[in-house]
């Protein structure tokens, strides 16, 4: 490490600005809290904290052939943050082989690095400070995982699936099992505002209650080291699923390999999830909802009468809006959403999009997957072309078009044709 770079590994101590604003995580208080149960180790600033960030990928570049390589990265985090992020400084301590995830086992694979981390936590290693001309005993601390919603499932062993999907609620979850989408929906999220928000107060667009409780307190690392200190590991893709029990369930698949190094118990923040992800989901269902992209809208008919059948339950009142229509035939048939969209409001949409302008560095170049002209619109993440009657665009055809699974009114001009190139006549 040259001299200029080893000068950057006491940023976070020396060249931070001290103004309240969290834009490192030593600005963070999981980072202050841990200078303080460990003032040994943080009253030497060169001293090297780590987040461990792990995530599969398909290394052949095709969708034909399932495979899922995963690359274990160390980032550091002495560094500042147009740095610690660059491909020059992060570390690439495994490479796990696919063709499969490895799932809970990937504490076999971290066997190796959690003894290294351990040594450099308690014994340190003999290092030259470019920058000052000096020796000193470095110390090492991983502080944080870095990973989407499956690779917090393995790497802290809190199962993502079922009843307690939510690892900050634990068993406090408030969830909902929705019968026509088959799947659980979490509820209750009114109790994470503030006491005094008008939200709290409002049972009509709710669930018919106020909601009086406070966010739960999460799980301390100390807590869950005495929760599960004989929990048994059986690792193996051969090992059975435990299935969660009505009765007594239990979320959790194992007891996680970073309970070995001593300090972890102590960490506020174990384990993050990677904003890449949780924008991307976000984007990927508003859009899909707007456009009504095929397999991509969360109005469906299932999503419809789960509502429906919500609103039942909670004995509250249906909006008339929403109110499904049964046909001669049997089928049902729901209004349009009031954010449904026609062929020119999309359009407009489109070419808002693409004239967006948003600063550099913060955003990718959106506006080179939207292509809006006279006779066609593209879009990367899909576009729902409603194509003219050709006979005669005024006459409303008396028809059901099929969307999604459930039956909607074609209005005047109206047609079903799902595509990337949308072509207009």
């Amino acid at each position: 490490m040259c001299a200029e770079t080893a000068s950057y590994m006491t940023w976070h101590k020396y060249g931070r600005e001290n103004d309240g604003l969290l834009r490192h995580p030593a600005d963070g208080q999981a980072w202050i809290n841990f200078d303080r149960m460990y003032p040994r180790f943080s009253n030497e600033p060169r001293n090297v904290r780590l987040a461990l960030a792990t995530d599969g990928f398909n290394p052949f570049h095709t969708m034909s052939i399932v495979h899922s390589t995963w690359p274990v990265v160390l980032v550091n985090y002495n560094l500042p943050p147009w740095l610690a992020t660059k491909s020059e400084f992060l570390m690439l301590s495994l490479l796990i082989p696919g063709p499969l995830s490895p799932g809970n086992s990937i504490d076999v694979y971290l066997q190796p690095l959690m003894k290294d981390l351990d040594d450099l936590w308690e014994f340190g290693l003999e290092t030259y400070d470019a920058s000052t001309n000096t020796r000193f005993d470095m110390h090492v601390a991983l502080l944080s995982t870095i990973s989407d919603f499956p690779g917090y499932a393995m790497l802290s062993g809190w199962s993502m699936e079922g009843k307690f999907t939510c690892p900050c609620c634990h068993y406090e979850v408030d969830s909902v099992y929705l019968k026509y989408s088959h799947k659980f929906c979490y509820m209750s999220h009114r109790k994470w505002l503030d006491s005094d928000h008008p939200w709290r107060y409002n049972k009509r667009s709710f669930n018919g209650h106020i909601e009086t409780r406070y966010e739960p307190v999460r799980l301390t690392g100390g807590e869950i080291e005495q929760l599960l200190h004989d929990f048994p590991n059986e690792f193996g893709k051969e090992q059975p699923k435990m299935r969660q029990d009505a009765n007594d369930p239990n979320p959790w698949r194992k007891f996680s390999i970073f309970f070995k190094l001593p300090y972890w118990k102590h960490c506020d923040l174990r384990h993050s999830l990677d904003a890449m992800h949780i924008e991307k989901n976000m984007f990927d269902n508003v859009i899909g909802t707007l456009l009504a992209i095929p397999g991509k809208t969360k109005d469906n008919v299932a999503a419809r009468r789960d509502l429906k059948n919500l609103r039942e339950e909670k004995d509250l009142q249906w909006v008339p809006e929403l109110e499904d229509k049964e046909l001669e035939d049997g089928s049902e048939e729901f209004p349009t959403s009031m954010f449904w969209m026609n062929d020119d409001e999309k359009q407009v949409f489109c070419q808002t999009i693409k004239n967006a302008k948003l600063p550099q560095g913060y955003a990718s170049n959106i506006a080179r997957c939207v292509q809006v002209g006279f006779s066609e619109i593209i879009l990367v993440f899909y576009f729902v072309s409603e194509k003219p009657n050709k006979e005669d665009p005024n006459k409303e055809e008396p028809s059901k078009a099929k969307v999604y699974g459930y039956s909607r009114k074609r209005k005047p001009g109206k047609s079903r044709r799902y595509s990337h190139n949308v072509s207009y006549s």
